[in-house]
């Protein structure tokens, strides 16, 4: 490998600090071992990374593009010596998680406050993700649990409905349609709306509500997210089409729609890994939370069934 992970660390600290003298204290190593090591980086590399004046390292083109993937090594580096750590603490000492960004505020983050009360020491790494990415990221265990809005199809994955949603329609507070109580597809027909991307669930599901109803709405904006979706709105950018789950935690007005667009969310995991106890736990404390909404699915048994199979 003609770029090594030391080169690589060196480099990075050149590029975040934009010398060789404060990439050195950065590392706690010399100036000058600094200085031989970009130069015989920039040799086996066959690449000029900087262009040096007065004391100052300017980045080229070619190191901008090679930062990028650098800080992507560097990133997952660090991940495994959390990984690391946390094996050495004992398997059950770390709970990673991924949930749709709709669920995080109102669903997930109660849970792991929740969890954390009774497990005080149990380290848990939590982020949210489009749908799509979540797959991967369970069979790859880069995650133990996923928690979707709507349920995801594959087959080495297990996904357990645990809570009933509808979408609703969110627009400003001074809209001609805000004193509608409930909202028809039919109305939006000439509103200026931020939608769904077409080829993500969400999305999916407007449309074919929208093909069943004969109605075509006008999209201002496409988005992948409720939330960037609820920003626009209350900029006064347009209305738009969201769960409501994602639509409690904003200040614009909300009306259910006279079509019932429902959705399912389910907790996913491998079929080839079970759950740790650490993700029942939170699996039974998100349960809790969909039991205080009135949402809940079956009853947390069957989870926790299919969790132990």
């Amino acid at each position: 490998m003609r770029f090594k992970l030391r080169q690589m660390e060196v480099f990075r600290a050149v590029m975040l600090t934009g010398s060789i003298n404060a990439a050195s204290k950065m590392l706690y190593v010399s100036q000058p071992a600094v200085s031989k090591l970009v130069s015989h980086t920039e040799t086996t590399l066959g690449l000029r990374l900087f262009e040096r004046s007065k004391g100052r390292l300017t980045p080229t083109a070619e190191a901008q593009a090679l930062f990028r993937e650098v800080e992507q090594v560097y990133q997952s580096a660090l991940r495994v010596d959390e990984f690391a750590r946390a094996l050495a603490l004992g398997p059950a000492s770390l709970l990673r998680i991924s949930c749709s960004p709709s669920l995080g505020p109102s669903i997930v983050a109660p849970a792991i406050v929740e969890l954390k009360h009774g497990m005080p020491k149990l380290r848990i790494d939590w982020h949210t993700t489009l749908m799509s990415d979540m797959p991967l990221e369970v069979l790859s265990k880069a995650v133990d649990i996923a928690v979707t809005s709507m349920p995801i199809e594959h087959e080495h994955l297990e996904v357990v409905p645990f809570m009933r949603g509808q979408m609703v329609c969110a627009l400003p507070a001074n809209h001609p349609l805000a004193a509608k109580e409930s909202i028809a597809l039919a109305d939006l027909r000439s509103e200026p709306m931020i939608l769904f991307r077409r080829d993500i669930p969400f999305g999916t599901v407007i449309v074919r509500a929208c093909q069943q109803a004969d109605v075509e709405l006008t999209s201002v904006v496409d988005v992948t997210r409720a939330d960037q979706a609820l920003a626009l709105v209350q900029g006064g950018l347009g209305l738009a089409i969201v769960d409501e789950f994602a639509a409690g935690s904003v200040g614009c007005t909300v009306r259910p729609l006279v079509e019932e667009l429902e959705m399912i969310s389910t907790f996913v995991y491998s079929k080839f890994s079970p759950p740790s106890r650490g993700a029942m736990l939170l699996m039974e404390a998100v349960y809790r939370r969909a039991e205080q909404l009135g949402r809940q699915v079956g009853s947390f048994r069957t989870a926790a069934r299919a969790g132990r199979k």
